[in-house]
């Protein structure tokens, strides 16, 4: 039987033995319940009811990842608006011009961020805003900077105090694990982190960088995870574990690695089924993915919510999941 939307509440189809109840739920998840038709049926367990699944959909709504965002900043006058933005890896950040002929380029004011060869995606962005080129856009990568100053480098414009900033912070609801220079040892030594972590590096003393390697050995980058400075002027490194993490990832500081400051970063185990998102916790962030996946069949391949992998996403696979429940 097929259930239809309206105005928020959730339509139960009739049969011979059930009536329809309109059921207002909290969340986007279409939820189906049938009550008996019974003489005897009391307006308590119907309101029994929308509260346990008002309480669920609000649950949901609370744990579920929060999603990539658009952020917008005006170019007024000589300056930007507004001039401090926080985001976090995955959002757009968009320059929109409002008059004469200006960019917004990365770097310390007033200057470009070098790479010296060492960071190959420095200066991270270079937008000019123009009449023929009125916005720009620039989407935060999975590893950046905590804080990524910029400014315009028309004229004197920069001199003139157009300068802005960028701050750089896991999304809510990430898993964040925490890894701190001191001197030439990153503590802790090894972490274990899933797709979806974050990982915060942060600068305690001296010039350093954060490099994954393609040959620990060797101390030779990988050019593909991370390779961004760890020092006085970037003094933290976020990082959002991509699904394209290998088992093991070793890293080094660029400028000591032959003296021994490494790192591991090791991929977590498979996860529990019930698990959904890997994140290491059972809640409503993965009853959400499996309710998405509800009526799914082909094994739990091909439908992650099929946690008992019977070939069909169902009950059984919430009654699984409830039963592992671990916020």
């Amino acid at each position: 039987m097929r259930m239809k939307k309206n105005m928020g509440y959730c339509l139960i189809p009739k049969s011979r033995r059930h009536r329809i109840v309109q059921i207002p739920v909290l969340s986007k998840e279409m939820v189906s319940v049938t009550v008996p038709r019974r003489q005897h049926d009391s307006l308590e367990l119907v309101s029994n009811m929308i509260k346990t699944l008002s309480s669920i959909a609000f649950c949901l709504v609370l744990s579920a990842p929060a999603m990539a965002e658009e952020f917008t900043v005006t170019q007024v006058g000589l300056s930007y608006d507004p001039p401090s933005i926080t985001v976090s890896p995955g959002d757009t950040i968009t320059w929109v011009r409002t008059g004469g002929t200006h960019d917004a380029v990365h770097g310390n004011p007033c200057f470009e961020a070098d790479s010296q060869g060492l960071f190959p995606d420095f200066p991270l962005f270079d937008i000019p805003l123009t009449g023929a080129n009125p916005t720009g856009s620039w989407t935060v990568p999975d590893a950046a900077p905590g804080r990524i100053p910029y400014f315009c480098s028309v004229g004197s414009h920069c001199q003139q105090g157009m300068v802005g900033e960028i701050i750089v912070v896991p999304r809510e609801g990430s898993r964040v694990v925490v890894v701190e220079q001191q001197g030439l040892d990153f503590i802790p030594l090894e972490i274990e982190v899933s797709p979806g972590d974050t990982v915060v590096w942060n600068q305690n003393n001296g010039g350093h960088s954060v490099h994954t390697a393609s040959d620990l050995s060797t101390c030779t980058q990988d050019d593909v995870f991370i390779s961004l400075p760890l020092d006085f002027d970037y003094t933290q490194v976020v990082w959002e574990v991509p699904e394209n993490m290998p088992e093991t990832l070793d890293y080094f500081c660029i400028y000591h690695c032959e003296l021994g400051h490494v790192g591991t970063i090791n991929r977590a185990d498979t996860c529990e089924p019930i698990d959904l998102n890997c994140d290491g916790f059972v809640n409503g962030a993965d009853l959400a993915g499996l309710l998405g996946d509800w009526g799914c069949s082909g094994g739990s391949e091909s439908c992650p919510g099929d946690v008992n992998n019977d070939g069909t996403v169902n009950g059984a696979d919430v009654a699984l999941l409830l039963a592992g429940w671990a916020p």
